[in-house]
């Protein structure tokens, strides 16, 4: 059931960079039963994205891709954690690339009136 769905968008260079770091923590994350599910969901939505981006002969600016409020706060979540353990030199394209994809990942989750069931 796809509920609360929510279009993310994100410069193509954060996207990608986004994913690289996914992939990295991809096999520590997966092994959480708990989590399991949602952590090969997103790895799915993810990877639809970065096929979607090489198809095309002139990358976008950007992408738009779909997430429900769950996948994104995980994500972002996740993100964070990422920016705490990298060197927070502020001019770093990462790190901007990653304060992007926090931002960008905040959008959709966290108007007051959407009930968490």
């Amino acid at each position: 059931p796809m509920q609360n769905v929510q279009p993310v968008t994100l410069s193509s260079q954060a996207f990608l960079l986004l994913c690289r770091l996914y992939d990295g923590c991809y096999d520590e994350l997966n092994q959480n039963e708990q989590i399991r599910e949602l952590v090969e969901s997103i790895g799915d939505i993810l990877l639809a994205g970065v096929e979607t981006l090489e198809k095309q002969e002139t990358k976008p600016k950007n992408i738009t891709f779909p997430l429900t409020v769950q996948q994104a706060f995980f994500l972002r979540r996740l993100v964070i954690e990422l920016l705490a353990q990298s060197p927070t030199d502020k001019e770093d394209k990462t790190t901007q690339w990653l304060q992007e994809c926090v931002t960008a990942l905040a959008g959709g989750g966290v108007q007051p009136n959407v009930k968490h069931s």
